[in-house]
């Protein structure tokens, strides 16, 4: 079995996010599980979003008492059925 080494633990939570990339019209989109460091996307274009491109996201955040929240995150996994994304700060940059 192996360890995980996530700072964040993730939690299977199945929320609304409303998800904007680039110049596209903003999209609803549920997600499928997410931690204090990001949050997984169920989507089934996950070619149109590139890794490493910046996305934002607004959602009720179930960790925070659903408090109105804004993200910006960058696309760090692909797979079938979605996209995993990591919250940045912009004071990261």
């Amino acid at each position: 079995m192996s360890e995980n080494l996530r700072r964040f633990p993730r939690q299977e939570i199945q929320i609304e996010v409303e998800l904007s990339f680039l110049e596209d019209s903003a999209r609803t989109v549920i997600t499928r599980d997410m931690s204090e460091g990001g949050l997984f996307m169920r989507l089934k274009d996950t070619e149109h979003y590139p890794m490493g491109e910046m996305v934002n996201l607004r959602f009720k955040d179930p960790l925070a008492d659903f408090a109105n929240t804004e993200k910006d995150g960058i696309i760090v996994r692909h797979t079938d059925d979605g996209i995993a994304v990591a919250f940045v700060e912009i004071d990261d940059f």
